[in-house]
């Protein structure tokens, strides 16, 4: 098979200076690598007064997220501030009592009965994005958009059991957009003695709060609506009802549940939609990986819609989702920062320094993959050699802030490429270049336009 290596951010032969490091990673935080970055296991490095350690080993990942976790719990302050006039205290952001509380009234909500009575809602929604498309008299799609539209009426109908509408879908995804445009990830303050709270005076920061106060807005009124519901098999009902049977003390205020709520629509709508539109790109430059695609498709459901049950059947679709998010994966760092003093590979780490995990450099480290910046889905398939290690494939993090969602995630994405993969091919138009757009999450840059060319019995390949 001929295997498709997708272009990426060009890689520093030396390690940038400081300040140099900061504005690239203002644009984007995949350009600030050096091509060394890839080969190392453990890194630091002062940038003005930040102490910064990047842990690109396995066996360093798992000390981080799980042997230690209880030092490297907390979330760095850039991304706090970041995501505080967005979502508050909700689970994302949250941690010590706070997120033990949030995260312990959630967890029920993501076990496997609950995903398989949302992956109906899941069906119904792509069948109906596929057939608007069927119908349309383009035969241009664009995709990142269109995706996030997929995955933000998924998320409504499972979390609050309304249907968001084109207009309202439209309007929650681009104030995502516009949020994660405003916001300052790497601001001056976290690296001098500049005070945080001048961040608060930028034009960007003022354009930030207004894109919060769209999602807050929406997202209050669904929760008014959901709450006049009674037997609602939706994830904000089992919230509420879940929350009532609390103690006061415990019980989440107003405030926080639309703080949780809005994690998991982010979390939800925002990822899912980045990954999905990725692996469109990939497929639709791998012609092998396609048919392969296809077959199975054609050989495990025929014309049958698949639903859950299928999922499980349909390895190599789950396979290119898996090796997608490797290549892009939704969340491209992972940051915290140290509450004590710690020792790593001999290394002193002081106590508030930054730890990155980063899952672009792990996801394409050359010691631990083979053909690393190829999409090769073969290797995410059962019984294939060198399966990846737990700790060196991390695109839900891992240990015990692993994302809540990833099964949902996970069903989600396979029956969207397999309903999609049944009716359409996507092909992107010849001279096309796609580029990336890396803030919080990893998305493709402007809106991906893509040629849709329907699949019969007769093209079926």
């Amino acid at each position: 098979m001929k295997y498709f290596t997708p272009p990426y951010p060009e890689r520093h032969k030396t390690k940038p200076s400081a300040i140099k490091a900061i504005l690239q990673a203002r644009q984007d935080l995949l350009s600030i690598w050096t091509e060394d970055s890839f080969r190392f296991e453990f890194m630091s490095q002062q940038i003005l007064k930040q102490k910064i350690f990047i842990a690109n080993d396995p066996r360093i990942v798992k000390d981080v997220f799980v042997t230690k976790h209880h030092i490297y719990e907390k979330k760095s302050p850039q991304m706090q501030r970041a995501l505080e006039p967005l979502l508050g205290d909700g689970l994302f952001i949250s941690d010590g009592d706070t997120w033990t509380s949030h995260r312990h009234i959630q967890t029920p909500l993501f076990h496997t009965g609950f995903v398989q009575n949302y992956s109906k809602i899941m069906v119904n929604t792509i069948t109906e994005i596929v057939d608007e498309w069927a119908n349309q008299k383009s035969s241009t799609v664009n995709v990142l958009p269109e995706m996030g539209r997929l995955t933000a009426e998924i998320i409504s109908r499972t979390l609050f059991g309304e249907n968001l509408g084109k207009e309202k879908a439209s309007k929650v995804v681009k104030a995502f957009a516009d949020y994660q445009s405003s916001i300052k990830q790497t601001p001056l303050s976290s690296f001098t003695d500049i005070p945080n709270w001048t961040d608060k005076f930028s034009i960007k920061s003022h354009m930030a709060m207004r894109a919060a106060k769209r999602i807050h807005a929406v997202v209050d009124e669904i929760i008014d609506k959901a709450s006049e519901k009674e037997n609602q098999e939706t994830l904000v009902a089992h919230l509420l009802a879940a929350n009532e049977d609390r103690e006061s003390e415990t019980a989440l205020t107003r405030e926080q549940i639309r703080n949780e709520i809005i994690v998991l629509f982010m979390a939800g709508h925002e990822t899912t939609a980045n990954s999905l539109a990725w692996v469109w790109y990939l497929v639709s430059q791998s012609p092998d990986v396609e048919a392969k695609l296809h077959a199975e498709l054609d050989e495990v459901l025929g014309d049958k819609i698949p639903d859950f049950s299928d999922v499980s059947k349909l390895p190599y679709t789950r396979a290119i989702f898996d090796e997608g998010i490797r290549l892009y994966p939704p969340v491209p760092i992972l940051s915290r920062q140290a509450s004590e003093d710690d020792v790593i590979r001999k290394k002193k780490i002081p106590k508030g320094s930054l730890m990155l995990v980063v899952p672009w450099l792990l996801h394409r480290h050359k010691k631990l993959w083979d053909q690393p910046d190829t999409f090769i889905p073969e290797r995410f398939l059962p019984g294939a050699e060198n399966k990846p290690n737990k700790f060196a494939y991390v695109p839900f993090s891992a240990g015990p802030r692993v994302c809540l969602g990833k099964s949902f995630g996970i069903v989600e994405s396979v029956l969207s490429i397999a309903i999609i993969a049944q009716r359409f091919r996507l092909t992107l138009p010849e001279g096309t270049e796609v580029l990336h757009e890396c803030r919080l999450t990893l998305r493709p840059k402007g809106n991906l336009p893509m040629t849709l060319e329907k699949r019969d019995k007769s093209t079926k390949a």
